[in-house]
């Protein structure tokens, strides 16, 4: 027999996957184990040290009997520390909303307007003969036009065309808000993922132990790891995997989706096989033409923390028929949410593509501690190459400075929240590449969209200084603080569109 002592989660599984004879079932929840203590402990590696020190295994090298009941009851300590893991990471999650909660009261209050609702009320007028100051009667035109442009479209905004069951493909973070928010609407929403220990979790705590978890999701709310059987009967499909896992999964419950109902993409950036956005991606992955599943991509100014808090946000849903585009807006707009349409999809996909990648370039100037004015000047050079690269390519110049454009720029390359931009602040604090995506708790999309700028840039005769820099930086060609002021240092031109 042999004595073997594992001193982390990792090692226990490691060790546990190979040996013969073990099923998949219980090498998958010995590897979900090691995964989620290393994902909740505050400092990898320490805390999942301590976690498991000391828990040993015997085996017998000639009897494997001796082994069996010994391995099922470390699979049972290690679904227990599952277990324990989320709900260490759900109260560490509420525990820091707390304390903001105590900093800053203000983000307890819940707001009490409706984004979707007109003024009733005009300027009153001056009593006597007096006249309008010039502010009240811009403001007076502005109801006017407002309450105008309103009768002509017949627009009955928040009665939504989709009243049957939304599924929303991808438990992450941006796809539970959505989720989320659709349920407060009233829809019934499942959220279909892989993982079926987080799936108990949200069906019995109402709580998403890895993403949001702070937030109590509604009760109408509810996870599924069966997709085929929660898609044979949905009235819209979300997808919100990541880019480059899309293909796949929708090629696995491709023939489950139902013809005719509207697929809203939520991801933003290109795969890098295929080199296709997300409007191209999902008809090719199901297998049907964008008549018989139009596809609405889903756009702008969003964290989806702040969707969870109910905040004020805008986007844009973009689609070729405006049809389908219309009944995603009705489906999406709440008091707190505002959705504009348009047919420019090519332009919203690029502008969500390209502003990840100029995000990193923001992050890696405040990781030099270059600076705010230096900053702004790097984003305004990337926010013009994006519009360059975008017209190029058929986009109107009018939705790079809409909400899914500057909208999206602005908040991604200033925004704390923004995962690409916190990738770029610890590149330029010196630390590597390979270790930020090895810590990092999301997928930050605009690595992968760095290498294929370079491609679009070159195949539309295309200069892109700035974010053909920040692809020389992750290929490792250069440092990023030498990239960086050789951006800076480039002939100053005349100013122009």
């Amino acid at each position: 027999g042999g004595h073997c002592v594992f001193h982390s989660p990792s090692c226990m599984a490691l060790a546990f996957a190979t040996r013969p004879g073990l099923d998949s079932h219980r090498v998958s929840s010995v590897l979900d184990a090691a995964r989620v203590a290393r994902l909740a402990s505050p400092s990898p590696g320490r805390a999942t040290h301590g976690a498991c020190r000391g828990v040993a295994v015997r085996a017998s090298k000639d009897d494997d009997s001796l082994f069996r009941p010994r391995r099922s009851k470390a699979v049972a300590f290690a679904q227990f520390m599952t277990g324990v893991a989320l709900r260490f990471s759900v109260w560490r999650a509420r525990l820091k909303r707390e304390a903001r909660n105590v900093m800053n009261p203000l983000e307890q209050e819940q707001p009490d307007y409706n984004l979707n609702v007109l003024p009733l009320l005009l300027p009153v007028r001056p009593a006597g003969k007096g006249e309008y100051s010039v502010s009240t009667k811009l403001w007076r035109k502005t109801v006017y036009w407002a309450r105008l442009h309103n009768r002509l479209t017949a627009n009955k905004v928040g009665d939504s065309e989709i009243t049957g069951k939304v599924v929303v493909l991808g438990g992450g973070a941006f796809g539970t808000a959505m989720a989320a928010h659709l349920a407060r609407k009233g829809n019934p929403v499942v959220l279909v993922m892989r993982d079926k220990l987080v799936r108990d979790y949200i069906n019995t705590k109402h709580i998403n132990p890895r993403y949001l978890s702070e937030f109590d999701l509604p009760l109408n709310l509810r996870a599924s790891t069966q997709a085929a059987a929660e898609l044979a009967d949905c009235k819209a499909l979300i997808v919100a995997v990541p880019v480059q896992s899309s293909r796949k999964a929708l090629e696995a419950v491709a023939q489950y989706v139902p013809k005719g109902i509207p697929v809203v993409a939520l991801s933003k950036g290109l795969e890098l096989g295929s080199r296709e956005f997300m409007c191209d991606l999902i008809p090719h992955a199901l297998g049907r033409s964008r008549e018989e599943n139009p596809v609405v991509v889903v756009s702008g100014p969003s964290f989806a923390k702040e969707i969870m808090d109910q905040r004020p946000t805008a986007v844009v849903a973009a689609s070729a028929d405006p049809a389908a585009a219309s009944v995603v807006q009705r489906l999406l707009m709440s008091p707190y949410f505002r959705v504009s349409t348009t047919d420019d999809v090519v332009g919203v996909e690029i502008a969500g593509a390209l502003k990840n990648v100029l995000a990193i370039a923001a992050g890696m100037c405040e990781g030099l501690g270059l600076g705010m004015n230096a900053m702004s000047a790097l984003i305004c050079q990337g926010t013009a190459e994006i519009r360059w690269l975008a017209t190029a390519m058929g986009a109107k110049p009018e939705t790079l400075a809409g909400l899914a454009g500057i909208g999206d720029i602005l908040l991604t390359c200033f925004g704390t929240l923004s995962r690409n931009r916190t990738l770029g602040v610890r590149i330029g604090q010196g630390e590597a590449l390979d270790e930020i995506l090895g810590s990092s708790g999301g997928v930050t999309e605009g690595v992968f969209t760095a290498r294929l700028v370079v491609e679009l840039a070159d195949r539309y005769r295309v200069l892109l200084p700035v974010l053909t820099a920040v692809a020389r930086i992750l290929n490792g060609e250069v440092s990023a603080r030498k990239a960086v002021f050789e951006v800076l240092s480039l002939p100053s031109l005349p100013e122009s569109a």
